[in-house]
């Protein structure tokens, strides 16, 4: 019945893609198969959407008798097949990228574009491991630290971006600062004049 030798203390179930019939491996697909494949192995779709586009009625149902029933085995070693053949096509390796980086360098500097030769001999070296992209990532929130470590981290900031300058000057001599006086100041510096129109 099975192409395969059963051991006694096998489970079939476990695998029963590797226990199917024979006559259902060999088996010649139909036009809506053969859509179903192209459809799921060429485009970025679901399943269902394959089944659907291919032509069958319950698409959700038969994409997963499709992919699974071990009575279409036939099917699923035609796209197992069509994969590998599309994961060597643009299979990346090592010496490919080495090799395609180097090619870039050499006709960037043929052509007189020194940047993008550097940034060919960069991604070289980064390939290599020669060079690293170091990156910092700071967690922290303002409810860990004290009340000290706030003020000295709003002083930096007002420091280093010269944020309310004028604001800064008044608190440093010790001005009252009459904050209803700023902000009428402020709405009067927006307010449009109804008689220019």
């Amino acid at each position: 019945m099975t192409d395969v030798a059963l051991e006694p203390d096998e489970d079939i179930l476990a695998n029963p893609k590797r226990y199917a019939i024979a006559k259902f491996k060999s088996r010649p697909l139909s036009k809506k198969q053969q859509k179903f494949v192209q459809l799921y192995v060429y485009n970025d779709l679901t399943n269902t959407e394959c089944a659907h586009r291919a032509g069958y009625s319950h698409p959700a149902q038969v994409a997963t008798t499709l992919l699974h029933d071990p009575r279409y085995a036939h099917i699923q070693e035609k796209i197992r097949e069509l994969q590998e053949g599309e994961q060597k096509k643009f299979e990346i390796t090592y010496e490919k990228v080495a090799r395609d980086l180097l090619e870039i360098r050499n006709a960037a500097m043929e052509d007189g574009s020194y940047g993008a030769a550097v940034t060919a001999e960069m991604g070289r070296a980064k390939l290599a491991g020669l060079l690293v992209d170091k990156k910092e990532i700071k967690h922290g929130r303002i409810d860990q630290m004290d009340k000290a470590e706030v003020e000295a981290r709003l002083q930096a900031l007002i420091d280093n971006n010269q944020l309310a300058p004028h604001l800064y000057e008044q608190v440093d001599q010790g001005e009252d600062y009459d904050e209803d006086e700023y902000e009428y100041a402020e709405y009067e510096e927006i307010e449009e004049d109804p008689d220019e129109d």
